[in-house]
C-alpha cells in the first residue's frame, strides 16, 4: 500500500494528544507522520499547511483571547515563508534523483 499524507483530522488528533500528554510517544507519532508523508512525496510546505490547519482547530476550541490567536496564526505564516527556500531545495533534489533513476 502506498504511503499518503496524513489528513488534517489525523494530524490534529496526534498533535492534541501530544499537547495534552507531552510525552515521548507523541513525538514518535509525529516522526511517523512525517516519515509517512515524506515517503508519499509530500513536501515540507504541505506538512506545514496541515499543521497550521490542525493547530487552528485546536486553538478554536481553547479559551484564549483573539490577540494570542492572531499572533500564533501570524507566526505560522512567518515560519512557512522562512522555510520556503528549504522546500524548494528539497523539491529540486527529488527531481534530480528522479532523473538519475
Amino acid at each position: 500500500m502506498a504511503a499518503t499524507m496524513p489528513t488534517v483530522h489525523v494530524y490534529q488528533a496526534a498533535l492534541l494528544d501530544y499537547l495534552l500528554r507531552n510525552d515521548e510517544s507523541g513525538l514518535t507519532h509525529a516522526y511517523d507522520l512525517g516519515r509517512t508523508s515524506f515517503d508519499a512525496g509530500c513536501g515540507l510546505l504541505q506538512i506545514l499547511h496541515v499543521h497550521e490547519k490542525a493547530l487552528g482547530i485546536i486553538l478554536d476550541s481553547a479559551p484564549i483571547d483573539d490577540e494570542i490567536r492572531r499572533r500564533v496564526n501570524a507566526s505560522a505564516k512567518f515560519l512557512t515563508e522562512a522555510l520556503s527556500p528549504f522546500a524548494m531545495a528539497t523539491h529540486g533534489y527529488r527531481d534530480l534523483l528522479k532523473t538519475r533513476s
